[in-house]
């Protein structure tokens, strides 16, 4: 079975009009924000501070933290500067979110940083679908395999994840697009060729430190094959491009090093002494981590699809390697090799176990399991073989669409109807109220304070909740926590409760709805509170959430739904 061009643009225009109206769904129906979605849009658009030691936040304060001032519109001089301050990525992104938001100055939407991902995301089909033709030579294969990644929860959690990783995937995949491009080439790489290859790896670094690992791997896999060819013009062109787009990003944002060596999210952020048997213990844990998101994201959250997809999908491969005395060509070697090592090397070396630092990833892996299937039907020789694949993969996307919630939808909490008219935030150093504020920007009045009495149960928990996944802690596990959630240093302990005993304003209302952070101690903030105010009596609107209820330590302290306890007290 053939398609032309023609036939197959238009049937790849429909799969992304498609995916884009199935993802532009989910953002109706997502409630609330992931902690680094609502950072997104401040280091973006803002240099304000709010008052977070006892003052009064406005609405119009909130909106101020996350929107772009009219009269700083196009600044990018200031989204440069909270890149440094921040120390955690490069500023091209947040340059982009910037831009957009400058159109709708004093203003705070979803839809903003979102209509960049879906420019993203129709870039990265196409991308996926001239790769897979790349590989493959057939449209047909190409169309199945950027079908297989478009209708799958994967596509959806990277297009409503209001973060840079969806830019970071279409220039991931530039990046192997024009690799495999000039793989092509039997010492005929040109200036054109340079300058492309130069400006995607330019952008993908400001975009990113996750790219160097990708274009590095994809990089040496080049390398080899050029070497073995013996083609060393283009292997030559193609180092120094690289290596001068790299040096052209260096210039622009030079804090690369010192974020990537010593940064809050770099190999010098974790400062803290564990024995052997935790570290290997915890990979181990890390990996079956990211196999479960793999399973979620790619195939209906059942680990047992995952496990028979991957051994059909090896059996077959050993099969027609030395049964049918077939051989992988270099082309599928190109996508296969720094798909699955960039996965394996995430999964071990990411600060956190989230979907998000896979999420460039998954494009190829649904593509190669979806050729692999596609070499299995050959096999049957039934002219129905693709049309049968094709089906498979809408139904299972369908299934998956029933049954398995996205990440990032949220929509469990009855936080967004407001039980007061104002409201106090207890928190602590962590600067906790940040992962809430889409919530506090409800009451007309905002009063955060900071309590340094932290929860004396929250490290017998964490404890636990390793221990349960096969964790062998020794009791070192609350300092991975205390390491990650400090970002590397200790942040100075604050007390502001004081501010809750003559504040006239609080002393003026009948009942206010308190947030007790998760790390601050809920009891004595509880105490503090009853025999320092007018307020003497409360009621639990909102319990934090379990630890059990997430894959990983690290999102319960991140999802905005969970976190804290909440009260009305009158």
């Amino acid at each position: 079975m053939k398609i032309d061009n023609k036939k197959s643009g238009i049937i790849l225009a429909i799969i992304i009009i498609i995916t884009i109206a199935i993802s532009t769904a989910y953002m109706f129906a997502k409630q609330g924000y992931h902690e680094d979605e609502l950072l997104t849009y401040n280091l973006a658009n803002s240099s304000k501070q709010l008052n977070v030691d006892g003052g009064w936040n406005t609405p119009k304060d909130f909106n101020e933290y996350l929107s772009a001032d009219k009269n700083e519109c196009f600044n990018y001089a200031q989204v440069y500067q909270n890149q440094i301050t921040d120390a955690s990525h490069p500023p091209l992104y947040y340059a982009m979110v910037h831009t957009v938001c400058s159109f709708f100055p004093e203003s705070f939407s979803r839809w903003y940083a979102y209509s960049i991902n879906v420019l993203a995301m129709a870039g990265i089909l196409i991308l996926l679908f001239k790769i897979g033709r790349k590989v493959t030579g057939s449209n047909v294969y190409a169309l199945i395999g950027a079908g297989a990644y478009a209708f799958s929860i994967a596509c959806i959690t990277t297009t409503i994840y209001l973060r840079m990783y969806a830019v970071l995937t279409f220039f991931v995949l530039s990046f192997l697009y024009i690799t495999l491009k000039l793989y092509d080439k039997r010492n005929g790489i040109g200036i054109k060729d340079c300058l492309t290859l130069g400006i995607i790896v330019f952008s993908g670094i400001l975009t990113h430190y996750y790219f160097i690992l990708f274009a590095a791997v994809t990089g040496l896999v080049f390398i080899v094959f050029k070497i073995k060819e013996k083609f060393l013009k283009d292997l030559i062109k193609y180092i120094i491009t690289a290596a001068a787009g790299a040096a052209a990003a260096l210039c622009v944002y030079p804090f690369i090093i010192s974020n990537v060596l010593g940064g809050n999210r770099g190999f010098g952020s974790l400062r803290f002494s564990v024995d052997l048997i935790t570290i290997v213990t915890y990979l181990i844990y890390k990996l079956c981590t990211y196999v479960q998101i793999l399973a979620k994201e790619l195939f209906l959250n059942q680990i047992w699809l995952l496990v028979l997809c991957c051994v059909c999908a090896v059996g077959f491969g050993i099969y027609f390697r030395f049964v049918k005395k077939k051989k992988l060509s270099r082309r599928a070697i190109l996508i296969l090799v720094p798909a699955l090592v960039f996965f394996i090397l995430i999964s071990l070396v990411s600060p956190f176990n989230s979907d998000r630092y896979i999420m460039v990833s998954l494009p190829l892996i649904a593509m190669i399991f979806a050729f692999a299937f596609i070499k299995v039907f050959e096999l049957i020789k039934n002219k129905n073989a693709y049309i049968l694949l094709s089906v498979s993969i809408v139904l299972a996307s369908a299934v998956a669409l029933c049954t398995v919630t996205p990440y990032y939808v949220y929509g469990k909490t009855n936080l967004y109807e407001p039980k007061t008219k104002n409201c106090i935030f207890v928190g602590t150093a962590m600067l906790e109220w940040n992962k809430c504020i889409d919530k506090l920007m409800q009451y007309d009045n905002t009063m955060i304070v900071q309590t340094p009495e932290f929860s004396e149960d929250l490290s017998g928990e964490l404890e636990n909740f390793a221990e349960k996944r096969g964790i062998i802690t020794n009791g070192k596990i609350s300092q991975f926590a205390k390491a990650y959630m400090n970002n590397g240093g200790e942040k100075a302990e604050t007390d502001s409760m004081d501010s809750l005993k003559h504040n006239n304003k609080l002393a003026s209302i009948d009942d206010v709805t308190v947030y007790i952070s998760r790390i601050a101690d809920n009891e004595s903030a509880i105490r503090y509170i009853t025999e320092n105010t007018k307020f003497k009596h409360y009621e639990l609107i909102q319990a934090d959430y379990s630890f059990d209820e997430f894959y990983n330590w690290y999102d319960y302290f991140v999802e905005t739904e969970s976190y804290c306890n909440v009260y009305r007290f009158y």
